[in-house]
């Protein structure tokens, strides 16, 4: 993995049904194995519009500025961008899986014959591994930005939950147990 690019990913949606949620908003910083980032970021605009849950459009912003989606790109014409951007590299999300699966559906609805890479790192279970024993309850993002003391300001949007998964992936990643006794200790003194 030391030659290998992650390109680290979030998505915000119109819901969490892969069959019928669109993804409406993407992020990615790549990062190459010499340390050098480049970000992708891009709204998408929704085609079915009305099979969009209200609770997902709130959290997302869309209810608060569907105007801002006026100019955005369709998947059909993104997809091929996000596909390029992310070849040859590794993943890394938070709960990636669900990113993954829904870029996947959201690219065969809309005839994109591209994939994005397959290979994934999940920041959940850097976190159930090095967290939770230091007391965290839960393993979603919000409930570590609260943990650890992180703003929450912009979260929900893809750019920023891309960035707090990266912050996430260098704090956790490769943790010794001399870093962990470090943090914990961080963590007892922030309270």
């Amino acid at each position: 993995m030391n030659t290998k690019a992650i390109c680290f990913l979030d998505t915000e949606t119109t819901g969490l049904n892969l069959r019928y949620a669109e993804v409406i908003e993407v992020a990615v910083i790549r990062r190459e194995h010499d340390g050098k980032e480049t970000r992708f970021h891009t709204l998408i605009k929704p085609e079915r519009i009305e099979d969009a849950h209200p609770k997902a459009l709130e959290i997302n912003g869309y209810a608060a500025d569907p105007s801002r989606w006026d100019d955005a790109p369709t998947m059909e014409e993104i997809g091929p961008k996000i596909a390029d951007f992310t070849r040859g590299s590794v993943i890394c999300g938070h709960n990636i899986a669900f990113d993954e699966g829904m870029i996947a559906a959201n690219f065969r609805r809309s005839g994109v014959r591209r994939r994005i890479p397959i290979q994934k790192i999940e920041t959940m279970t850097l976190a159930w591994e090095h967290l939770v024993p230091l007391g965290l309850k839960r393993v979603g993002l919000d409930a570590i930005r609260d943990f650890l003391g992180w703003s929450k300001d912009g979260a929900h949007t893809a750019m920023k939950d891309t960035e707090d998964v990266l912050r996430l992936f260098d704090l956790l990643w490769r943790m010794t147990p001399e870093r962990s006794q470090a943090l914990a200790l961080t963590l007892v003194g922030d309270k």
